[in-house]
């Protein structure tokens, strides 16, 4: 399947050396909302195509062994889907848990603050900064959220991308106020853009109209 996947424009193949010298951000064609839609396609027809190995498909081999299981499967869907997530490595201080220089807070966290030195393990949604999912010693996650409510949920790229401006124009202070700031900004603008093409769109469709007429 992984094969599939680097067949794809833009791959990073799997290594630094098999990637060499190839283009991968110019050659992407996907966003990442399409790739997770694609991905998705592609794992529905790997587990339904026949394997030469079992000699049947995946769903059916997992149906087969499923009845000689007993009992029930433990499976916690959200616990397995953050568990894919991409992580750093965080101190919980008394104003919650900074990550890309944005404070987060649950009052979860209350009970941890500045037990020992060490670092909890913090998992994030580049599609969503908005929230994160922080390791406790338990073993168990708790979701913390933006402690400034002012900052709309912002993908990563987004937050980069609004960073990148903030230092071309000279912006000082706070990175939550400038980035609360930027990002309302650019989706006004964006917002006016959609606006504007849907009325040019228009225009043109009764141009068309009036013009069909008058031939």
């Amino acid at each position: 399947m992984m094969g599939t996947v680097h067949l794809l424009p833009g791959t990073m193949q799997s290594s630094v050396a098999a990637k060499g010298d190839y283009d991968a951000e110019g050659m992407a064609t996907m966003t990442i909302s399409e790739f997770d839609r694609w991905f998705a396609s592609e794992i529905c027809r790997y587990n339904n195509s026949i394997r030469s190995s079992p000699g049947c498909t995946p769903v059916a081999k997992w149906e087969a062994l499923s009845e000689e299981m007993m009992g029930d499967i433990p499976f916690e869907m959200d616990a397995f889907r953050v568990s894919f997530l991409p992580s750093e490595l965080r101190k919980v201080g008394r104003d919650g848990i900074h990550l890309f220089e944005i404070r987060y807070w649950s009052d979860a966290l209350a009970g941890h603050i500045g037990c020992g030195a060490g670092k909890v393990v913090v998992r994030y949604d580049p599609r969503d900064l908005s929230v994160i999912w922080v390791e406790l010693d338990n073993g168990m996650s708790v979701e913390a959220r933006y402690r400034n409510l002012e900052i709309p949920p912002v993908s990563l790229w987004e937050y980069r991308e609004a960073m990148r401006k903030a230092r071309a124009l000279g912006k000082s202070g706070s990175n939550e106020l400038v980035l609360a700031e930027l990002i309302r900004q650019q989706r006004q603008i964006e917002a006016e853009s959609r606006g504007l093409t849907k009325a040019e769109r228009r225009s043109c469709e009764r141009k068309g109209t009036l013009e069909g007429r008058d031939n």
